[in-house]
């Protein structure tokens, strides 16, 4: 029954990988008139118009601002590749006093866990942040320079975060990731119009696919609750099936079968 849902999220995965990468415009529905050789081969060719600059020609790291003083509230964490804020029922084992430890990140700030390359190939590393509050230091923040849109920019590190392009990166025992990482790797940067094209392309398509999702994710809850309080009542006896066995068809050698007393 989960099948629904997976499929969804595989295609929304390769729709967000074939509009940032270029495989076709988000403008037409159809591909580009031209291609080049991007000069990198996980990357393919890339639209003619577009560039292919270094990653320190299109992101910064931002400066850790620690939460001293305790100035923000707002407790962020990055889950599925999302920035979400965490409920105070959620926080567990953590004196107030710890959030003084945590950095203060900004709306729009793009936030990566860059630990644990080696044993973890699962989670999305990238999200960004709709809120500003705080974060675990150990995270790395980024900005844009002016030659990209920010969502635009969190979108291409995404797809290469799904592609897992960081998986051969890192440093140290667990390869963690570090600037140094993101200084060489290769961006396609398509002009700024068309840069919030995609973006706004993708939110439209991604929030379509995530509302569905959440229907059919729904209705599945709903049919296994109602599953198991069918179950229950037969057992308890609180349904009587006598009657509703009796109209079930019948099957086998074509002897009529007695109901059940």
């Amino acid at each position: 029954m989960e099948t629904g849902p997976r499929l969804l999220g595989e295609q929304k995965r390769a729709l967000i990988h074939e509009a940032v990468t270029g495989r076709f415009d988000v403008r037409t529905g159809q591909a580009y008139p031209a291609y080049k050789d991007s000069g990198v081969e996980w990357l393919g060719e890339v639209p003619e118009q577009w560039e292919v600059v270094p990653g320190r020609t299109c992101f910064r790291e931002k400066r850790k601002e620690l939460n001293s003083g305790l100035r923000e509230k707002v407790v962020l964490s990055l889950s599925y590749g999302r920035i979400i804020v965490r409920p105070p029922e959620k926080i567990h084992g953590l004196a107030p006093s710890s959030f003084e430890t945590y950095q203060i990140v900004d709306q729009t700030d793009i936030v990566v866990r860059p630990t644990d390359l080696q044993n973890d190939w699962n989670s999305l590393r990238f999200g960004i942040s709709p809120h500003r509050g705080i974060i675990s230091s150990a995270y790395m923040c980024l900005r844009t320079h002016d030659c990209l849109v920010r969502k635009y920019g969190y979108l291409l590190l995404h797809t290469y975060d799904l592609m897992k392009i960081f998986y051969g990166l890192g440093s140290g025992l667990r390869q963690n990731l570090g600037w140094s990482d993101f200084k060489f790797l290769p961006c396609c940067v398509p002009p700024l119009l068309e840069q919030s094209a995609i973006a706004r392309y993708l939110d439209h398509a991604s929030s379509t696919t995530d509302r569905t999702i959440e229907l059919i994710q729904r209705q599945i809850a709903l049919a296994h609750e109602y599953r198991t309080r069918l179950v229950s009542d037969v057992v308890t006896g609180k349904l009587d099936v006598r009657e509703a066995s009796a109209e079930l068809p019948r099957s086998g050698t074509g002897r009529n079968r007695e109901p059940v007393r």
